[in-house]
């Protein structure tokens, strides 16, 4: 096995303009028809029909992780991988699982990232393994994290790949065409959020990972906190879901049953259910979160990419997630409030708000978003470079977001 470790110059990621009308992420293709409002933020899309296609292989079992990826490189005839592993894994059972599933990989580079590395190194890691031999598959696990760099990564070499082929060789072929295969590992954290960038989203999404591995063992001994972390993310993003009126049913039943086993780990988590089981319901959850997520983002995307852009530092979405969910369910008029109460066991007239509030305050996590170490200037420049890109998410004023974002301060 080949190991890098050590830090490359920073290479800004080339990018690739694509369709717009496009929403793809892990294991669901989403493609709304109609055509875009060119002269608005890039989000607003007058559509008519949802078009959906399931695009991932996703392996899911206990004890499956070595046995699946072994048999996904021997059956796609993969040669040569790229693994990309934080650095808290580095030496940890995880790595050696994954290195276990690859036993009949002829070779095998490993990139550690280190806890202050940035996107545009770990990219320029790939294109140093990629110019040392052709990289057929990128793995990438530990955190959702690691993953977004895995498909950044991806997007990196396919763009590699393109430009140094001759003008003459370029015609008839795709950059997603040149992509390396992108498996991926999740773990406690989940699948990240879809990228946002405008000149690269649509590349992203239109390219979910070949091949999903959930392991629930791979979270067996997962922290209290990041438990609850996966909780608060999971709630956020398939409530928003559900309250969201764009028709795609398929997206609205991974969200219920994702609540459902939430509901189900809340309310046993007394001992009344073994270890595996909530390991499995919540992985379950987690994932059936992120594919829900093809129905569309909101305003709690768009503000952490936004405060990342803006302020130049990332903020947690579970914990966003957690601080805004009851204040921004408050704010939601949806015609399928009643199902999802159903769905929770609440009665058809119950406050939804209160609930999800209640929920939330059972988890060990910060409260307000004082508390997550944001200043109101941060938040105020974020919401400066969302609004001409965005537009205002799930409300209807920049007025009313302030108000919102005051109310959970």
């Amino acid at each position: 096995m080949v190991c890098h470790r050590a830090k490359h110059p920073p290479v800004r990621a080339a990018t690739e303009n694509g369709r717009p009308g496009s929403y793809r992420g892990a294991g669901l293709w989403l493609h709304r028809t109609g055509c875009v409002n060119r002269t608005g933020p890039v989000h607003q899309i007058v559509a008519g029909m949802t078009l959906i296609t399931l695009h991932s292989r996703i392996h899911f079992a206990s004890d499956v992780l070595e046995e699946a990826l072994r048999a996904e490189m021997d059956e796609q005839g993969l040669t040569s991988a790229l693994l990309l592993c934080p650095a808290a894994h580095l030496g940890g059972e995880l790595l050696t699982r994954v290195e276990a599933g690859l036993a009949s990989c002829p070779r095998t580079t490993l990139h550690v990232i280190e806890d202050d590395e940035s996107k545009y190194e770990t990219a320029a890691a790939a294109r140093v393994a990629e110019a040392e031999a052709p990289v057929d598959v990128i793995i990438a696990f530990g955190s959702a994290d690691c993953i977004a760099r895995g498909r950044k990564c991806r997007h990196e070499l396919a763009t590699l790949r393109y430009k140094s082929r001759k003008v003459t060789s370029r015609y008839g072929v795709s950059q997603k065409a040149l992509q390396p295969k992108f498996f991926v590992i999740p773990n406690i954290d989940g699948m990240p959020d879809p990228c946002l960038e405008a000149n690269t989203q649509i590349n992203f999404k239109t390219t979910p990972p070949g091949v999903i591995i959930c392991d629930p063992t791979v979270i067996n001994d997962a922290e209290e906190a990041e438990a609850a972390k996966a909780i608060a993310l999971t709630m956020g993003r398939c409530l928003n879901v559900l309250n969201a009126e764009t028709f795609n049913p398929l997206a609205d039943g991974l969200a219920i049953d994702a609540i459902s086993r939430i509901r189900s780990i809340h309310d046993i988590s007394k001992g009344q259910k073994d270890p595996q089981s909530t390991s499995r319901d919540l992985m379950a959850a987690t994932l059936n979160g992120a594919i829900a997520l093809q129905k569309g983002t909101g305003l709690v995307e768009a503000l952490r990419f936004s405060f990342a852009k803006s302020v130049g530092r990332d903020v947690d979405s579970a914990l966003l997630h957690r601080v805004m969910l009851a204040r921004m369910l408050g704010n939601t008029r949806s015609s399928k409030t009643g199902v999802v109460a159903r769905v929770l066991g609440l009665p058809s007239d119950a406050a939804l708000p209160d609930f999800a509030a209640a929920l939330m305050d059972d988890l060990p996590l910060p409260q307000t978003l004082q508390q997550m170490q944001i200043d109101w200037a941060e938040l105020e420049q974020a919401i400066g470079y969302m609004e001409p890109k965005f537009g205002i998410p799930q409300v209807n004023s920049r007025a009313e977001l302030t108000q919102v974002l005051q109310d959970v301060y």
